[in-house]
């Protein structure tokens, strides 16, 4: 797996102005406590974070209902295409943190190889919807497709239950708030030892992944007690923080699930090149 199939693409640098676009009163109240109690620093970090966020995900909404369920090849093979587009979003979107950006090429690879998979989860719950949505518990035709591409790939280990109830229950904590969700990737991404993988290879610059990773679970804790204060804010990170261990045990079974799935049938070499990375198929 060569890095340019990971990054293909630079985001340029420029500190340009920030134009706020703030949908509804909640937000702009927010705000104006964070102006109030934050830094600048920590607030245009925030705002910044926001915006790349949403200018990536909120006009690409991407749903599993592209998935074709024919049979199991082809469920396969249109997964790949699918998870792949969803991978290549993130990776824009963490191309324009620039802790991310500084790190080096080797540490930027192994993190995105390693850590993505669990990411992904953030991407289904910011487009989760009430209604037909594929992880709804009703019998809307979405969820239907979705069972039955589980049920395609022989399914034994409730690994669709998991990753439907791990949804739910971060729609529930996050209240789909782009700003936490951008905030929960950008802690995930920089996480070592995420992916319980004994193979992953050590880092170039594992402080500068520290240093990282402390400042934005710093900024998003502040974001949190400026949000709901602290007695509440306190709850909520140590619910994340549960949420956390849950997606990195889900994401860890369903991805050697996949990767078996892929390596005992004939779509191993028809899925995307990005999807070989993600899924460690050598």
């Amino acid at each position: 797996m060569k890095y340019d199939l990971l990054f293909s693409f630079q985001v340029p640098r420029g500190d340009g102005e920030i134009k706020l676009a703030h949908e509804n009163n909640n937000s702009n109240e927010i705000t104006e406590k964070l102006l109030g109690i934050l830094p600048v620093e920590d607030w245009l970090t925030i705002e910044t974070v926001r915006l790349s966020f949403l200018s990536i995900f909120e006009n690409n909404i991407e749903q599993c209902s592209s998935i074709d369920v024919s049979d199991r090849i082809t469920a396969l093979i249109t997964w790949s295409q699918f998870v792949n587009r969803v991978v290549l979003r993130f990776i824009n979107f963490f191309l324009q943190i620039h802790e991310f950006q500084d790190l080096h090429l080797d540490d930027r690879f192994i993190l995105i190889k390693y850590n993505i998979f669990s990411v992904i989860l953030i991407g289904k719950c910011f487009y989760y919807k009430p209604t037909n949505d594929c992880c709804c518990n009703d019998d809307n035709e979405a969820a239907e497709k979705h069972r039955r591409f589980f049920m395609l790939c022989g399914d034994s280990y409730g690994i669709r239950d998991a990753f439907v109830n791990n949804v739910q229950s971060l729609v529930q904590l996050t209240e789909q708030d782009p700003t936490l969700l951008s905030l929960l990737s950008i802690v995930l991404i920089f996480s070592q030892g995420l992916s319980m993988n004994e193979n992953q290879p050590s880092l170039k610059d594992p402080l500068a992944v520290n240093r990282a990773q402390f400042y934005y679970t710093k900024v998003l804790w502040n974001y949190l007690v400026t949000k709901w204060g602290e007695i509440q804010a306190c709850k909520h990170f140590t619910k994340l923080l549960t949420m956390i261990f849950r997606i990195q045990s889900a994401s860890k079974t369903a991805r050697e699930f996949f990767r078996l799935q892929y390596m005992t049938s004939d779509a191993v070499d028809q899925i995307e090149p990005i999807m070989h990375s993600v899924l460690h198929i050598s």
